[in-house]
């Protein structure tokens, strides 16, 4: 089972393309490794394909400098900012998982 708190530490202390995150990221969500912390499609694709039925936004803050991203089911929201495109969209993923209810430890 993933450690999502300890990936979303990892992801706010990333400021870029990091491989060993891309390994981490891989293995949370039990997909191939790719570049997805360089990538805003690998990083959208993951997004989607991890959550599905969440919709996903991206935009840029008031000054348009700085990238952010969005994701919505029904009642739950969850933003993320970071230095990258890709880095939001994979911050707001893990955020999106956390607040999914976890299954029960055997």
């Amino acid at each position: 089972m993933a450690d999502w708190d300890e990936l979303a530490a990892a992801l706010a202390r990333a400021t870029g393309s990091e491989a060993a995150l891309d390994q981490l990221i891989a293995t949370a969500f039990a997909t191939d490794p790719v570049d997805f912390t360089a990538s805003v499609g690998a990083a959208h694709d993951l997004a989607v394909a991890a959550l599905p039925g969440w919709k996903l936004h991206v935009g840029f803050d008031a000054n348009g400098m700085f990238p952010y991203a969005a994701l919505t089911q029904g009642d739950l929201h969850v933003e993320a900012n970071a230095p990258t495109v890709p880095l939001a969209i994979l911050r707001a993923a893990v955020a999106a998982k956390l607040r999914q209810p976890r299954e029960p430890t055997p």
